[in-house]
């Protein structure tokens, strides 16, 4: 009997796919590793996912998509054919990339296309700027047709530059004026581009060694080009770099073909999301003669500021845009504050981030009272459903769902308070929850206090208890009064001591209404209510 067992396992080991045995995997090869124009290229690999579909690039050596398509996977495996452009403005000489996605796991690789007449691949060449039709500046200086930066290009103002047109299309900023600005900084540099940069795509360029010298000295970079602003923190970018390399940077701001295609295949046609044109990339290299290193993860997160046209703040709403982060397959949501027509965001890394427009409809609150509030909430990451199609409005809250939600919407406005937590905690708030970080911090900034070393995590929250630690929050949102004078609720004999002056400051503060009459400070406070104060916090902001 033995034997037959054993004969039967052999066979249906046999029998089964390698794929069972194998750890799941993805690759991408390619079929050459130079190319002519006019010629073709396959790409092929195994998949992880079969579910899911391979989404497939290829960037050119000016840094544009040359092709982005998403394959289908079959039978644990991928391949398609891509014939090169034969026009040279089209697919220039030099190395391309191409990068691969699926089921959340990322290969790439490199092939080149030879220079017209050569037979061997041309180095690596860095991203050229279209010739833009207005100079950087009016300085009579003849413009540069060189690699190299004279140490004397462009002019500072202060602590504010402008760069010098050379003759290939890119801006410069010689050493010698960067470290004259430098002398008359107050904690920051600026370069300014023309308007028109980001749209065609021009590239800036400067001495490595100048923003060594920055960084030495604690002094932030700030490149303004157009409507884009995006500030490189002292010690952002940390090279080992010789005295000859230089700084490459393209900030791409135009919503053209390649911007709309990436963008619309990192939403996979999510009907919650509606686009609004609003982009940035941003592209940093590192030139040391043949040699281009690409910089995309940066050591200290850069501050980007995007400002709205008129026309865009008139067409976007405030309470349903956010920005996001595109990487081709999917989109994340990238904490930020508009104030003023203008999103401002931390970026770690650079690649495509772009201006979406979140609206989210739960069936429970179509036509509610806080179906306003709940949406604009949702645009901004702060609250969730109880499903993809629910919200519950009616549903208590948990004291623990509570500052969760509030630490969310602290993180939301920009402010960065700080505090430390008090030693050993809460007993009852186990390490590893949801929660527990979220805790710790509102408890840091005395936010919450608790009962006798508890926090009570599970316990419905009152209303009262509600507005308390909604006030304490509302310090670090520096609000004003609204101009409501005190309340006049009926049972306001029936609110504790210890929340009294909450009330009156939250009343004031524009917070708070009641149900018309009464207050209800010992009721439990629902998920639609805390949504509604949490959005009138965020709106009544002065930040």
């Amino acid at each position: 009997m033995r034997k037959y067992l054993a004969a039967i396992l052999a066979l249906v080991i046999m029998l089964m796919p390698a794929s069972v045995f194998a750890a799941a995997s993805f690759t991408l090869d390619l079929s050459v590793k130079e190319v002519q124009r006019g010629g073709q290229l396959t790409l092929s690999g195994e998949v992880a996912d079969e579910s899911d579909d391979v989404v497939v690039k290829i960037v050119s050596p000016n840094q544009t998509i040359l092709y982005i398509d998403v394959i289908p996977a079959a039978s644990g495996a991928y391949s398609q054919t891509v014939t090169i452009p034969q026009a040279e403005d089209l697919a220039p000489a030099g190395q391309y990339t191409v990068v691969a996605g699926n089921g959340g796991l990322t290969a790439s690789g490199t092939f080149t296309i030879p220079a017209k007449g050569s037979g061997t691949s041309p180095a690596p060449s860095p991203a050229p700027s279209p010739t833009p039709t207005v100079p950087a500046n009016n300085n009579s200086s003849p413009v540069i047709d060189s690699d190299e930066i004279p140490p004397t290009a462009g002019q500072a103002n202060g602590a504010k530059l402008q760069p010098e047109l050379a003759k290939d299309g890119r801006y410069i900023v010689g050493r010698d004026v960067l470290a004259e600005a430098a002398r008359q900084a107050n904690g920051s540099v600026t370069i300014e581009l023309p308007a028109a940069a980001s749209e065609s795509g021009a590239a800036l360029e400067f001495p490595a060694k100048s923003l060594t010298e920055l960084s030495d000295q604690g002094t932030d970079l700030i490149i303004v080009s157009g409507n884009r602003t995006v500030r490189f923190p002292a010690g952002a970018l940390s090279l080992a770099a010789d005295s000859s390399a230089r700084i490459h940077i393209v900030v791409q701001a135009a919503w053209n073909n390649e911007a709309k295609a990436w963008v619309e295949q990192s939403l996979k046609n999510q009907s919650d999301y509606a686009t609004t044109g609003v982009v940035l990339s941003v592209v940093i290299q590192l030139i040391s003669g043949d040699s281009i290193q690409e910089i995309h993860q940066l050591d200290k997160s850069a501050v980007v500021t995007i400002a709205l046209t008129s026309e865009q703040a008139q067409l976007i709403s405030a309470d349903l845009a956010g920005v996001y982060y595109a990487d081709g397959a999917s989109v994340e949501y990238v904490p930020g504050v508009l104030k003023n027509g203008q999103f401002t965001f931390s970026a770690d890394h650079f690649s495509y981030y772009t201006i979406l427009q979140y609206s989210k409809t739960f069936v429970d609150l179509v036509g509610h009272w806080a179906e306003a509030s709940v949406k604009s909430l949702a645009a901004k990451q702060i609250v969730n459903g109880v499903d993809n199609n629910h919200y519950a409005p009616g549903r208590s809250i948990t004291r623990a769902e509570f500052v969760a939600l509030i630490m969310r919407a602290l993180d939301h406005s920009g402010s960065q308070p700080t505090g430390q937590a008090a030693a050993g905690g809460f007993t009852d708030v186990p390490d590893g929850r949801y929660y527990t970080e979220n805790v710790a911090e509102a408890a840091a900034l005395g936010i919450i206090t608790g009962y006798e070393g508890k926090f009570r995590p599970n316990d419905q929250i009152t209303r009262e208890e509600a507005v308390v630690a909604l006030n304490r929050a509302a310090d670090y949102f520096h609000l004003t009064a609204s101009g409501q004078g005190q309340p006049a609720f009926t049972d306001a004999g029936s609110i504790s001591d210890w929340a009294k002056e909450a009330v009156e400051t939250a009343w004031s503060h524009g917070l708070i209404q009641g149900d018309g009459k009464k207050f209800n400070p010992g009721q439990a406070v629902t998920r639609a209510e805390v949504a509604v104060m949490v959005e009138r916090l965020l709106k009544s902001s002065s930040l």
